[in-house]
């Protein structure tokens, strides 16, 4: 299969936000011990606005350091984050949806409850939020489980309804921790494939951050790889494969291979 470079048409609106990082450094400091960790050092990464970039490296390398300072949980050592040109510090960025590794479902809160959240929050008429909801559950298979409490889900459910609620309120920027990791393999292959289309419909920015360097390449535009100690960028490969993509035909493919193969080389040498 040849994989040219495929531009989005002149009629797609792009509506993801551009990401910088500029001269990045992150420690984190242990006042008990009187010692220091160098999460991340030296990120120079520009993210232009629709496009949909993977993170992936060892555990321990930064990836998940990079997606908490997007989303301004916490500022650089040094360096800085810009999100569409504004410095993002210790406020949070309220313009991107964050799926961590941990769900965060609200116990007391049915699945419906727990997707409705944020558009209640944001005072998002009855009717419109309700539709919504209910479209959100069903893209990610949880269609007959609205009134379920998070107690009575399985794990793969959780991080499926913790998708659906961020996906509800259509943020224009998704950081992705792990989000498809605790799914069966058939469920992880579905949730992939609604993501692209998502993304396709969208244009919307994904900064994907995961350990499979097979999800990595599948999905994004431009796969980063991270050494460690201290976490940095090693390399970043243009994933050139045409879209839409049938994700089963690519892993079929000599080119898909071959990238994988050198990524992985990059990876091992870190391990």
């Amino acid at each position: 299969m040849s994989a040219p470079v495929v531009t989005p048409p002149d009629s797609v609106v792009r509506t993801g936000g551009a990401v910088s990082f500029q001269g990045v450094s992150k420690v984190f400091m242990d006042p008990a011990k009187s010692s220091h960790f160098v999460a991340v050092r030296d990120i120079d990464l520009e993210i232009p606005r629709g496009r949909f970039v993977s993170v992936v490296g060892p555990s321990g390398c930064g990836k998940s350091t990079l997606l908490n300072m997007t989303a301004g949980l916490f500022a650089p050592t040094t360096g800085q984050v810009l999100y569409n040109g504004t410095k993002v510090g210790t406020t949070v960025n309220t313009e991107v949806g964050y799926i961590t590794q941990a769900d965060n479902l609200l116990p007391w809160r049915t699945l419906r409850g727990n997707v409705l959240l944020a558009l209640e929050i944001r005072g998002v008429p009855k009717k419109e939020r309700e539709d919504r909801a209910r479209d959100a559950i069903a893209r990610v298979g949880l269609t007959g489980f609205e009134d379920r409490f998070p107690s009575q889900l399985s794990g793969g459910m959780r991080k499926r309804a913790g998708l659906a609620r961020t996906l509800v309120y259509e943020p224009e920027t998704l950081l992705m921790d792990e989000p498809f990791g605790a799914l069966d393999a058939m469920m992880r292959a579905t949730m992939q494939a609604d993501l692209l289309h998502l993304w396709e419909r969208d244009q919307r920015t994904v900064i994907f951050v995961t350990h499979d360097l097979e999800e990595a390449i599948l999905l994004a535009d431009q796969v980063v790889v991270f050494g460690t100690k201290p976490g940095r960028i090693i390399h970043t490969e243009d994933v050139e494969f045409e879209r839409p993509r049938d994700l089963h035909e690519i892993r079929r493919t000599p080119e898909f291979t071959a990238v994988w193969e050198r990524l992985w080389r990059l990876i091992e040498g870190e391990m």
